[in-house]
């Protein structure tokens, strides 16, 4: 079990600062908002304001998660999920063919087209999977959505409750009440008493403080008690993002690097607009952080500095993610990327 390597509980109202240098001179700042919690709600390192609303967006999906993953576990009727299908409906995935052939099988279990995912089309975020989707199609389909396994999920849940899958992504529908429910069960929060919008794949957002989503991860994490089936469900999730890591994001991507360095330890995911959440299984804490300004490469240098702070290493698949190094287009090394405050 990791032992932080400061004195905690930390509660300091100046946000964590992510700094960006060249030659040794602070080009840019990120400023990034950080709550770590127990299962209590308590702050156990808070930086910034911990109170800020915010939009968890992609960061919540595993949480979105345990709705379909609670039904799986309560039947053998159900054609059995693997690993690789749990992580992809907690996915911001690349768009690579894995990812893609995963999504198109998952739904085939269910006999459910491709074609009734509402999640829009996009080419792939992997340079190298773009590249050769422009080469051999027009245009992308909605399977190549980053957000495709999250849908397809939705779908099977829909159907597996009221044998329909239409307007399964409006908020009234019976699935995204499933889902609401369950998320203000972790948050310990009425979330319509908060502002709720539509993310970019068309499916509801919600907003809350970013310590009550902190500890939603720490309910998440083991830290706290959950119902039997719930606790099951977490444990789940957990489980087979640690074994299938690459489906929760894709190569060249920090969410399955961390995923795939930590294990079944540390299970993390990213969401747009520079947020992610953490749960530290064997602490019990939950965490999540948002970057001010939105930046996704601040919010991933700071994730690994909450890491590190709370005891972890930092090496190996990474590091470059949390201590990157800025380069020229020759290649050349002119600067970093830096936490001062933890260093």
């Amino acid at each position: 079990m990791a032992k932080p390597l400061i004195d905690l509980p930390v509660n300091t109202q100046a946000p964590l600062q992510v700094h960006v240098n060249r030659n040794g001179y602070k080009e840019s700042m990120h400023e990034i908002d950080v709550a770590v919690c127990d299962a209590d709600g308590k702050v156990i390192l808070g930086m910034g304001d911990e109170e800020s609303v915010i939009f968890p967006r992609s960061a919540m999906k595993p949480l979105q998660a345990i709705a379909l993953v609670e039904l799986l576990n309560s039947s053998a009727d159900i054609p059995e999920f693997s690993n690789a299908e749990i992580a992809l409906i907690c996915a911001s995935h690349n768009g690579e063919i894995l990812h893609t052939e995963a999504v198109t099988k998952l739904l085939d279990k269910f006999d459910i087209s491709i074609d009734e995912l509402i999640c829009g089309a996009h080419w792939s975020t992997h340079q190298e999977t773009m590249i050769s989707q422009v080469r051999r199609m027009d245009e992308p389909h909605k399977v190549h959505n980053n957000c495709s396994g999250k849908h397809a999920g939705m779908l099977i849940l829909s159907k597996l409750m009221n044998g329909k899958t239409a307007g399964y992504a409006k908020l009234t529908n019976m699935v995204q009440q499933r889902i609401l429910g369950t998320l203000e069960f972790m948050t310990g929060l009425d979330l319509m008493q908060y502002t709720h919008g539509i993310d970019g794949c068309g499916a509801p957002v919600f907003s809350a403080p970013l310590g009550n989503w902190a500890r939603a991860f720490a309910l998440f994490a083991g830290g706290g008690e959950l119902p039997e089936t719930r606790h099951n469900a977490c444990q789940r999730i957990r489980k087979s993002i640690a074994a299938k890591p690459l489906y929760i994001a894709g190569h060249d991507r920090a969410c399955s690097a961390i995923n795939s360095a930590y294990g079944e330890a540390i299970t993390v995911k990213t969401g747009a607009e520079g947020v992610y959440s953490a749960a530290f299984h064997e602490l019990g804490l939950g965490a999540v952080l948002k970057a001010r300004d939105g930046n996704k490469r601040g919010a991933e240098v700071a994730i690994g500095a909450v890491i590190r702070a709370l005891g972890y290493p930092t090496s190996g698949l990474v590091k470059n993610f949390f201590e990157p190094t800025l380069l020229n287009w020759a290649g050349e090394e002119v600067g970093d990327i830096t936490v001062p405050q933890f260093l």
